[in-house]
């Protein structure tokens, strides 16, 4: 049987399913700018009145393994899990848990502080909250004659 090349016509897009994706999708990441690798902890990423949450998911770590940095409005978290599985003796038929370094950084908003931070490790989530520098409001000054 002789195999035959079709061409594939591209579908029409649906301008409403463009929409529904624009405004549901995996959008929050890309505002605040996060950037992903194969290796990137998988995040959430939620906002108050005060602060942001950012949670991560990093089973089977120890929290010496685990670093947070801030610098210019730019959160990064790092980790490292080592591969100590014993092989002596072992035909390993599948691997599928992740070993190595891990990374992600997120591009905080302006109104996210610098300081204050809170980094809390537990049950394999790191929970960061960064909280929002006060609004500037305007100071009304009374105006003397002199």
């Amino acid at each position: 049987m002789q195999k035959t090349n079709q061409a594939t016509l591209p579908q029409p897009r649906d301008p409403f399913q463009t929409l529904f994706s624009r405004l549901f999708g995996d959008g929050l990441p890309e505002f605040y700018g996060a950037t992903e690798t194969a290796s990137a902890p998988r995040t959430n990423i939620s906002e108050t009145d005060a602060a942001y949450e950012l949670t991560f998911e990093l089973p089977g770590l120890e929290e010496k393994d685990i670093h947070v940095n801030m610098q210019d409005h730019m959160l990064t978290v790092t980790a490292e899990r080592k591969d100590q599985r014993e092989s002596a003796g072992k035909r390993w038929h599948r691997v599928e848990h992740r070993y190595g370094q891990f990374a992600r950084t997120i591009s905080l908003p302006n109104d996210a502080a610098g300081s204050g931070i809170e980094a809390v490790y537990k049950q394999g989530v790191l929970a960061i909250t960064v909280p929002k520098v006060l609004e500037s409001r305007p100071t009304k000054i009374a105006v003397k004659t002199a």
